[in-house]
């Protein structure tokens, strides 16, 4: 069974993701910040990271710069932003996907399932 963390700092939006998540038969681990990601990796064994961009305290482009200090699993980034160069930059500092909020679940399943 795969670990996979949902880093998002809306609550219906990351509660939403779990239910989609389990539906599946993957374990979820939720955190509101990316702090607060960086310490369940550290604690658990993770094979997928879905990272919102915008959240407090530390944003998601930050957690995956210091995620990729020291690990390989893949990352999925959540964003509002649908700017071109947005996508680009959270490629560049280390994301595998980029999806754009709104997104539908069967989307952000496929690329999580792929």
């Amino acid at each position: 069974m795969y670990n996979i963390l949902v880093v998002e700092d809306d609550k219906e939006i990351r509660d939403g993701i779990e239910i989609f998540l389990k539906s599946q038969n993957y374990n979820v681990y939720k955190a509101e910040d990316g702090l607060k990601g960086l310490e369940i990796i550290k604690d658990t064994e993770i094979h997928l990271a879905i990272v919102d961009i915008m959240m407090p305290r530390m944003d998601g482009i930050t957690m995956t710069m210091r995620l990729r200090e020291a690990y390989d699993f893949p990352v999925i980034m959540l964003s509002a932003k649908s700017e071109e160069t947005d996508k680009v930059i959270g490629l560049n500092i280390g994301a595998d996907d980029y999806v754009t909020k709104p997104f539908t679940p069967l989307e952000l399943m496929a690329r999580v399932n792929s």
